[in-house]
């Protein structure tokens, strides 16, 4: 019964308000029409900077504690990437490309900030900002390579890099945190107002992009590529996390983060690279459904 108990405090406080404002999302967008590559933009270049600005800004982060949850997201990002690379051996170069790159993107934005928000309040999605940062980091360089196959230019990849605000945000974030600048009033009322837009506007958006996906594909390469990416992820964050000798918030912040399920950015860059963006935009339906299981089970198992 304390199991039971346990998993319906998880899903009653943390994955049911979350699931909520996605269906209002989905639900809206398939009764009308919704510029979703606006309110994307909008997010992307305005809420989003501003929240991690705010967050990395206002908490007192230890700074090594910031280097080792970003170079275990990159590890991460690597090795689930990896997983599906070799696990598509079979498959055409495009669609190995994909699989791919939908291991080892994860939604770390839309859902991860939600729920380590939710779940660990604001010193805990403090750290998944960093994650989600080097996660954004890594998706719009190497995540460029992948999806077109190696064919990108490396200035290319380091010109959509530099269009990240997210990156700035954290910096900048970090920076004047370190050194304990204080902003005018004026000024940080209108970033708290930006910032407090983004939680649940990535949520909407989400569940406004899940009512265009398609759902196609082989079940076999559905199955091997969400079990890369929702359960092969936390199995390897866990022995990531234990080699690194990570603990407390930090350790659960990595775990969590690493089973999150595939991002909607990887849907932009196959569609953008002709990567089988269909099949991309099935596994993001697929993993985004099945997570609301699996990550479920994954808090009761950090709690």
């Amino acid at each position: 019964m304390a199991i039971l108990d346990t998993l319906a405090l998880i899903l009653g406080q943390t994955i049911l308000p979350i699931s909520l404002v996605v269906f209002v999302g989905f639900v809206l967008a398939r009764r009308m029409s919704l510029n979703t590559q606006t309110i994307g933009r909008v997010t992307f270049y305005l809420f989003s900077p501003a929240l991690i600005f705010r967050g990395l800004y206002q908490t007192d982060l230890d700074y090594s504690t910031v280097g080792r949850t970003a170079l275990l997201a990159a590890l991460l990002f690597l090795a689930s990437g990896l997983l599906g690379w070799f696990s598509s051996a079979k498959e055409d170069r495009r669609r190995r490309a994909a699989i791919a790159l939908t291991s080892a993107l994860s939604n770390n934005g839309n859902m991860g900030l939600s729920v380590s928000l939710f779940a660990f309040g604001e010193a805990g999605m403090a750290l998944a900002m960093i994650y989600f940062v080097t996660t954004a980091f890594l998706g719009n360089t190497v995540g460029v390579f992948v999806a077109s196959s190696g064919k990108a230019e490396p200035l290319q990849a380091l010109r959509r890099t530099a269009q990240v605000p997210m990156l700035y945000g954290a910096v900048l974030g970090l920076l004047l945190g370190y050194f304990q600048v204080e902003l005018p009033v004026g000024l940080m009322r209108s970033i708290d107002t930006l910032a407090g837009a983004a939680v649940p506007t990535l949520l909407v958006l989400l569940g406004a992009q899940l009512s265009h996906a398609p759902i196609q594909g082989r079940q076999q390469v559905l199955a091997r590529t969400a079990l890369i990416r929702l359960v092969g992820g936390p199995i390897l964050a866990v022995l990531l996390c234990t080699l690194f000798g990570l603990q407390g918030l930090d350790r659960t912040i990595v775990i969590l983060q690493s089973a999150m399920p595939t991002a909607v950015t990887a849907t932009v860059l196959a569609t953008e690279y002709d990567a089988a963006p269909n099949l991309v935009a099935t596994i993001v339906a697929t993993t985004t459904v099945l997570s609301l299981v699996t990550v479920s089970g994954v808090l009761w198992m950090l709690s």
